[in-house]
């Protein structure tokens, strides 16, 4: 990719700042191996294709249930894709299609894999790929392969009952992964590092062209959102009223918090109101940020 204006890198760093304001996990360091300026190259590379097919992909189960973090992310992104004209389709699996689908049309069209095991999953990916013909795939807080071939927590444990392997859909053209701890899909360009720091146990393998990290995956979509907002001056960045729209229908639907277990309207842990800070900082981002193009207009 081409190198990017000044301005464009900075906004991008504080995207970057606003979505990792904890870094409980010990990820941030990691994050410092990938471009500082990656939200702006992963939104710019979307950017520069005519609005296509953009698969989506979310749904991390916790205990057979669905969690809270990925679905109101997904949504983030798919709303603004389709905003810019994009087709949105996300894939679900059956284990969390009823926590997924709650979120409704900023989804777009729903479609299931329902393909249980390594070969038969990789399979049916190959032929999604094959009839769609996505742009670009995104995965949104999403289990991705371990170099062992399992799915598996933050822990390291198996996950179990296992959810379907889309790690196959990661053949689009381009790639976007959104993650915040190491076993999600996208993260292999990270895994080596991640094991041999001890960051993450058993880290996922699978490669995404582009890697964006947050404390909170979610969070990290809403930052992706927000990118596409300053590169477009489109109302593109997810709003707090937004948030709790999506918590409130994926809640209503089972959906637990990934670290308490718990259903309720948090995610990892974090109130509904540390996401609001955080979305009240990308708005404070993208307000910060005007186009040039913006600027000279006015």
């Amino acid at each position: 990719m081409r190198s990017l204006p000044d301005w464009l890198q900075l906004a991008a760093v504080d995207v970057a700042d606003a979505v990792f304001p904890y870094d409980y996990r010990g990820v941030r360091i990691a994050a410092r191996r990938l471009p500082a300026d990656v939200y702006a190259r992963a939104g710019c590379a979307l950017l520069e294709r005519t609005p296509g097919v953009a698969l989506l992909t979310t749904g991390f189960p916790v205990a057979g249930v669905g969690e809270t973090d990925g679905p109101p992310g997904a949504a983030a992104v798919g709303r603004a894709l389709q905003t810019l004209g994009w087709r949105v389709v996300t894939v679900v699996d059956p284990l969390t299609r009823g926590v997924v689908t709650a979120i409704g049309g900023d989804l777009g069209v729903i479609e299931e894999i329902d393909a249980p095991g390594v070969a038969a999953a990789e399979t049916a990916a190959r032929a999604m790929l094959a009839r769609l013909r996505p742009d670009v795939v995104i995965p949104i807080e999403r289990p991705g392969l371990t170099a062992d071939g399992r799915l598996a927590n933050m822990r390291g444990e198996s996950l179990d009952p296992p959810p379907v392997v889309l790690d196959g859909l990661l053949r689009a053209p381009l790639s976007i992964a959104v993650a915040d701890g190491g076993n999600e899909l996208g993260m292999g360009v990270l895994a080596g590092y991640l094991r041999a720091r001890r960051i993450s146990p058993a880290p996922c393998v699978t490669r995404a062209t582009h890697v964006l990290l947050a404390s909170v995956s979610n969070w990290g979509a809403y930052g992706l959102a927000a990118m596409l907002d300053i590169l477009t001056n489109r109302p593109l960045t997810p709003t707090p009223e937004d948030d709790r729209r999506w918590m409130a229908s994926i809640v209503r639907a089972g959906a637990v918090d990934g670290i308490t277990g718990r259903r309720e309207p948090t995610v990892d842990a974090f109130t509904q109101d540390r996401t609001a800070q955080v979305l009240t900082r990308l708005a404070e981002v993208r307000r910060a940020n005007v186009h040039p193009a913006t600027r000279l207009a006015g």
